[in-house]
């Protein structure tokens, strides 16, 4: 299934965002001065009909057709099929209906808080996001990042019903995943019959959304106190993006890698906050600005259509990229563990010979 954003007959993208950050989906979509509540955010984004379940037939040996135990999901707006075998027990979500779930999680029914919402590939799959303002986070008071809760599902099968909080960096427009209150990490309800009593039961983890991201604030604020040294620099680095298996194997790709992430350390936001350079967290936003903005995005023949920008923020949203993301916020905790503390407030840049010496280093 393809992920671009969904156009619609008129060549409309089935989207919008709130303001006019150019950042935000590449100027795709719709914009609108501030919020709005989830019937507007469903008009402008495109999302305003409903999906059907119908039986799927063929004919057997004998020339007769009969049902058989499959069924494919429709869009009643135009009659566009968006999935062509699910189970029986796939339980259908109107859109209306993730829409209200996002609200009653928020526990602000007709609040005007959507910042966006959109459709990706054939409409199959569906997103919306709202801004969460008493979940912001700040390190060392002033890199400030804003929270937003991110509901996805996909109407062909492909995804759970998934809410994640988002942190969303002012400086840069990074964004890092954290997950709800839950046992299993981010929410996902699955398609099945007891759908309806998991989205009640999910409604009670945002009482704990605001205790979410000031553990993740608590992390990155820690990590703002770790020193990189040399040693924890290479574990980190060797961890997220290890060196191939056969020793014969091209490196070049891997050394391309490393060399953008290290200067996009060295530049640590062009210095917009002195007094995180040299740490953990300025390591961190290197690979989550590297992911987010520079990392390339595979063209396959699923992504017809696609820019390596589209695909790229695809991965950084709900693919490959997120789970990098993800997976570097722990390894960095982890490897930074018994760095010395980092007091230096640093009012330059550090020399590029630091940088070409962990380069040679890791090219060895």
């Amino acid at each position: 299934m393809a992920h671009d954003i969904f156009r619609d007959r008129a060549g409309r993208d089935c989207m919008f965002v709130v303001g006019t950050r150019e950042d935000a989906w590449h100027k795709l979509g719709q914009r609108c001065e501030s919020a709005v509540n989830w019937e507007s955010a469903m008009s402008l984004a495109g999302l305003d009909w409903q999906v059907m379940k119908t039986q799927n037939y063929a004919r057997n040996p004998s020339g007769h057709v009969v049902p058989v135990s499959s069924y494919s999901v429709f869009r009643d707006s135009d009659g566009a099929e968006l999935a062509s075998n699910v189970g029986e027990g796939f339980t259908l979500k109107q859109n209306r209906e993730c829409f209200q779930f996002v609200d009653d999680l928020l526990q602000d029914n007709g609040g005007t808080h959507y910042d966006s919402a959109g459709a990706l590939g054939n409409d199959a799959t569906i997103w919306c996001a709202v801004r969460v303002p008493r979940a912001d986070i700040s390190v060392n008071g002033e890199d400030k990042s804003e929270s937003y809760l991110v509901f996805t599902t996909a109407h062909d099968g492909s995804m759970a019903h998934t809410a994640a909080l988002s942190s969303v960096r002012v400086v840069c427009r990074n964004t890092l995943r954290q997950a709800l209150s839950t046992n299993t990490g981010i929410l996902r309800i699955k398609h099945t019959r007891n759908a309806n009593a998991r989205f009640e039961d999910a409604k009670r983890t945002m009482d704990g959304v605001v205790m979410d991201a000031k553990r993740l604030e608590e992390k990155l604020q820690m990590l703002a106190t770790r020193k990189i040294t040399r040693e924890s620099l290479t574990a980190v680095l060797d961890r997220i993006f290890p060196k191939p298996a056969d020793e014969k194997q091209n490196t070049t790709r891997r050394e391309n890698i490393l060399t953008e992430v290290l200067a996009l350390y060295e530049s640590n936001d062009r210095n917009a906050f002195p007094a995180i350079r040299g740490t953990a967290y300025n390591l961190l936003n290197a690979v989550t600005e590297y992911t987010d903005h520079y990392r390339s995005a595979r063209l396959t023949d699923a992504r017809e259509g696609y820019t390596v920008d589209k695909a790229r923020a695809e991965n950084a949203v709900i693919g490959t990229g997120e789970r990098l993301k993800t997976q570097a916020l722990e390894v960095i905790l982890e490897s930074t563990a018994g760095s010395p503390v980092h007091s230096t407030i640093y009012s330059r840049p550090v020399r590029s010979g630091l940088l070409d010496a962990v380069v040679a280093n890791h090219a060895a």
